[in-house]
């Protein structure tokens, strides 16, 4: 249930982010998109209640291994930690950004909706702080991870509102026109961060594999792929169709897009309840390895284990056919095919993928 409700919650961040951006764009510079407002206000009671899941899960632990009563741990949580401490400024956020947005539609106040804003902003910088990089890095930690998580919740959070609440696919060309660079900004941002938070966290990317941290970042690096070649199919080829044929509708793949963020968001949900591998030989010996790991590796898995990839003929296969998947959603879009099929070869590419990644381990 915590992943569950780490991927709501990166999914209500998302779309309050989406929301906000779409808000200040000017009709004609995007399709008609209809966020109930109720709906907005429940992702900002969703994001109060679901970032106090770790806190929940954290309260509990720790009155079970002290034997210490549950609110004596919660207080003392809630006053001593990054976690709980962020926490709180979310959930004081949280009920003053439903206030404001209750006040602007009274009275429709456009200073109101940069308050808005704001104030979206400062939940994200509310999330990052109470991330495992703040925890241990402290400053140097929180600017990458809460400047990931906001480029990705600009890029992603967009996507999906664009392409769940959009009435129809008026002025297209002149969404993609400001959206495509927004959207490629975001996805630079997102990678440099990433790569300067697995320094961080990650020293030994290949190792990390063992545990389950390093086995959800891999599976989110291959989700990562699709993704990619989605937002191509949507940012470049879309465009060129739309030119040839003004009748064709994107929005289909837009939503396919979107379904591969959701892997990368599962991933990244795994990832954030798990102790990074910062020091593996500690992880496996006092936590378990990873099961998909265990799946794959035949030898004995001891705290100084090192393991190696190596080009093995299956391997070699297995990455040509992920390929063959992959150039197949292109093809699949260029002879005008259902997008769920193009989804499908994408979710066999990162089965192939994975699979000849970890059939070359040794």
């Amino acid at each position: 249930m915590i992943y569950i409700s780490e991927v709501l919650l990166y999914t209500c961040f998302s779309i309050l982010v989406g929301n906000q951006i779409i808000a200040f764009v000017p009709a004609d510079k995007r399709p008609t998109i209809i966020v109930p407002n109720w709906l907005v206000n429940l992702f900002i009671l969703g994001i109060a209640i679901l970032s106090f899941s770790p806190v929940f899960e954290i309260t509990l632990s720790f009155a079970k291994s002290y034997e210490v009563g549950f609110w004596t741990i919660f207080r003392g949580i809630l006053l001593d930690f990054n976690i709980g401490h962020a926490w709180l400024i979310t959930l004081f956020l949280s009920v003053v950004l439903l206030v404001i947005r209750m006040i602007k539609n009274m009275t429709s106040e456009p200073v109101l909706e940069y308050l808005t804003a704001l104030f979206t902003f400062a939940l994200i910088l509310a999330f990052g702080w109470a991330s495992h990089c703040t925890a241990s890095y402290q400053l140097k930690g929180f600017i990458p991870h809460a400047t990931h998580f906001f480029a990705v919740c600009v890029w992603i959070g967009t996507l999906i509102v664009v392409g769940w609440f959009s009435k129809n696919s008026n002025h297209w060309l002149a969404f993609l026109k400001w959206f495509s660079p927004v959207a490629l900004i975001c996805v630079i941002t997102t990678v440099s961060a990433g790569f300067f938070l697995m320094n961080l966290l990650v020293p030994d990317y290949v190792n990390s594999w063992i545990v389950p941290y390093g086995q959800a970042l891999l599976i989110k690096h291959l989700s990562i792929i699709p993704l990619l070649t989605f937002a191509f199919i949507n940012g470049v080829l879309v465009k060129r169709k739309l030119k040839a044929n003004p009748e064709f509708n994107p929005i289909p793949w837009v939503r396919a897009e979107s379904m591969f963020a959701l892997f990368v968001f599962s991933a990244m949900a795994v990832m954030g309840q798990q102790s990074p591998p910062e020091n593996i030989a500690a992880i496996i010996q006092f936590e378990k390895p990873s099961a998909l790991f265990q799946a794959f590796y035949q030898g004995q898995i001891e705290p100084n284990t090192t393991i190696g990839f190596g080009v093995t003929g299956t391997s070699i296969l297995l990455a040509i056919i992920a390929m063959l998947f992959l150039f197949s959603s292109v093809l699949l879009f260029h002879k005008k095919f259902n997008s769920a099929l193009a989804t499908v070869f994408g979710l066999l590419f990162i089965c192939s993928a994975y699979m000849g990644i970890m059939l070359g381990i040794r």
